[in-house]
Order: C-alpha cells, then structure tokens, then sequence
C-alpha cells in the first residue's frame, strides 16, 4: 500500500517545485520589466534635466545650469555627454578643482578623447600652468579625428599655437605651424592667417611662402601684397620686396607705408657696392657716393655734438674714412673685391657710430646702413 503513495507524492512535489519555478521566472522578469521601466524614466528625467542646463548655460546662468547637470548626471552617472556638460559648467562657474578632477576621472577610461583633453588643456591653461596645458593639447591633437572634423582640428591646432606664442614657446610653435602650413586650405584668408602667424614666431621665410601662396590665390589682396612686401625686405629680399610693393601700390596708390619702404627698397638696391653684376667701375662710384653720404651725415653729427667721447670717436672714424677714400678715388685702379667690402664695412660702422649719437637716419643713410646689415649677415 506504502509502496503505490509514494509516486503520488513526489508527483505532487515536482509538480509544486515546476509551479514554484514558474513563480519565481514570473516574479524575476516583472522585477526586470519594473528596472528597465525604471531605468527608462531615470534617463527621461536625466534628459530634462541636461535640456534645461543647456537652456541656462545659452542665457547665461550658470548657477541654474551647474544645478540642472548635477541632477542630470545623478539619474545616469556613467553618460560621458552630461558629465563633460557638467564639467562645462563647472569651469565656466570657476569651480575648477571640481572639473579637474571631474575629467580626470573620465581620462581615466578614455585617455584619447579629444574632447576631455581639450578641456583639460584650456583649464590648466586658465590656472596658468603651461606645462600641463601643453601636454593635454598634444595629447588632444594627436588623438584619432574623423575626417569630417578637420576643420575643428585646424581650430584647436591654431588655439594651441596662439597659445605657445603667448608664452613664449617659439619652437614648439613653429613646429605646429609647419603641421598646420601643410594642412591650410587653399584660400588667401587661410594663408594670411598662418602667414601672420609665423611671422610671430620670429620666422620670416616661411611666413613670406604663405603670403606668397596667398598672393598667387589672390593676386589683388592688398593685404597679402603688402604683407609679403614688407616680409620679404624683412628677410633681405629686396628684389621680391620691390615686386610685391609695386603690385600693391597699383591695387592701393595711397598707400604710404608701402610707398616708402618701395623707396627705401629701390634705394639699397640701386646704391649697394657689392650688388651683383654690376662693373668695376658701378662699384666704385655706388662706394665713393656712400663715403660722401656717410661723411656729410657723420659731419653734421658732430657740429650738433658737445660730448668729449662721442667728439673723439666720430673724428677718429672720419680720419679712417677719408685716409680709405682716397684710395678708392683713381679712376684707373677701381677697388677690387675685397676692398669694396672693407669700404662697405667701415661705412656701416660710420652709420651706425652717427645713429646712436644723433638719432634716426634719412632715407639715403638709411639704405646704407641696410645694406651693411646685409653684408654682416644681419637681418634688416
């Protein structure tokens, strides 16, 4: 009898343990329906919430929108676009140890993301510290871009280098110049840019190949003509100078900046001894015309000057003058190479003695002392 109870019983125990399974299986998908729904209204919320703090951060109220991100990101703390909105906030709120290490922390998972570093870079520049600024620009720059964002590449690359030469880092700017030239659309606009650029980093050639880019895309942009004009006579190309001047006085005949320096440009051209080809004889004449120059401008310079020492050293540098003068003056034995030079060079020395004691040259003894720097290697 024992023995035919014993299947009804453990029929009815499976049957409870499936009915109890079934319980469970329905109990853990209405508690998984309940967190998505829950889940789904955190993300609704947090989304109203990340709307009404872009609206304030667009009026301007910064405290109503650090208030709107913050709850914001306590619906959804792992969402990357309202926690760098927050961090927005926060730096434009000065609360800028808590956005440091709000993007810190996201760097942490995302070491490569333009946007963090980007951040980063301006606020340790708004803090002031360089260093920090320059590694998280790089960092920024040098990160996987989509080729869709190489207009926004070439602002960031820009910022940085305005950056760099606000604090001095020349090399380091000239260095992301040269990426930049490479990547500079082809507008005279663009060209002008980077030109005006370079020629903040103290580098003249390359900035003259931009202007000169943007003069070839833009052939009566008086900007450009008159930039490269006064850019190559900076470099000591007085040929390419006076080309682009007179092309930009053409555009622009009332220009006097560029009308001078056309002067100033002709004049070194047209009076320089060591010019190349010109005959022995054009050099002779072109270096006893600078004596004669420099000789009157030293001697008005020391009737006008009552100081013992400037006194002494502008006559002993007359008496070399004119003791070198005489040599030059035969007619059938012109100065040769060498001796021309030793001129040019005693000449520039004259002019300059003159400009420290009696002050800024006329156009003539401007020229000369031009194209002495010229001849020294020195720039104009």
């Amino acid at each position: 009898m024992e023995e035919i109870k014993l299947p009804r019983v453990l029929n009815k125990e499976i049957l409870l343990l499936a009915g109890l399974s079934l319980a469970a299986c329905g109990v853990f998908l209405f508690t998984k329906q309940m967190a998505a729904r829950a889940q789904q209204l955190d993300a609704k919320v947090a989304g109203l919430w990340y709307e009404r703090g872009v609206q304030s951060m667009q009026s301007g109220d910064t405290a109503k929108a650090l208030e709107a991100f913050r709850k914001a990101t306590s619906n959804i703390g792992d969402n990357e676009k309202y926690q760098l909105a927050l961090a927005d906030a926060l730096i434009a709120g000065n609360h800028d140890a808590e956005a440091d290490q709000l993007l810190l922390r996201l760097r942490e998972s995302n070491p490569g993301n333009t946007g963090i570093n980007t951040r980063l870079a301006r606020l340790a520049a708004k803090q002031g510290l360089v260093q920090e600024a320059v590694h998280y620009y790089q960092s920024a720059l040098y990160s996987n871009w989509a080729p869709a964002q190489s207009d926004e590449r070439r602002k960031l690359r820009i910022e940085f280098i305005r950056y760099l030469l606000a604090h001095q880092q020349r090399d380091l700017a000239v260095s992301e110049l040269l990426v930049l030239q490479g990547r500079t659309p082809n507008t005279a606009a663009a060209h002008i840019e980077t030109a005006k650029m370079f020629i903040e980093a103290d580098d003249p050639a390359h900035a003259l190949d931009e202007y000169s880019e943007a003069v070839q895309l833009d052939g009566k942009n008086v900007d450009a003509l008159n930039e490269a004009g006064e850019t190559a006579f900076q470099t000591g190309d007085y040929a390419k100078a006076e080309q682009y001047l007179r092309a930009a006085l053409n555009v622009d005949p009332e220009s006097t900046k560029s009308s001078r320096l056309l002067e100033l440009t002709e004049a070194v051209q047209n009076e320089d001894p060591l010019a190349p080809q010109i005959s022995p004889a054009e050099r002779q004449k072109r270096l006893l015309a600078a004596f004669a120059e420099t000789q009157s401008r030293l001697d008005n310079c020391l009737s006008r000057t009552a100081e013992e020492k400037a006194s002494a050293q502008l006559k002993s540098l007359k008496d070399e003058a004119v003791a070198m003068e005489t040599k030059f003056k035969s007619p059938a034995y012109p100065p040769d190479s060498d001796a021309v030079r030793s001129g040019v060079g005693l000449i520039f020395k004259m002019q300059q003695t003159v400009s420290g004691y009696c002050g800024k040259p006329a156009l003539d003894d401007e020229a000369l002392l031009l194209i002495g720097r010229r001849h020294n290697g020195e720039r104009p």
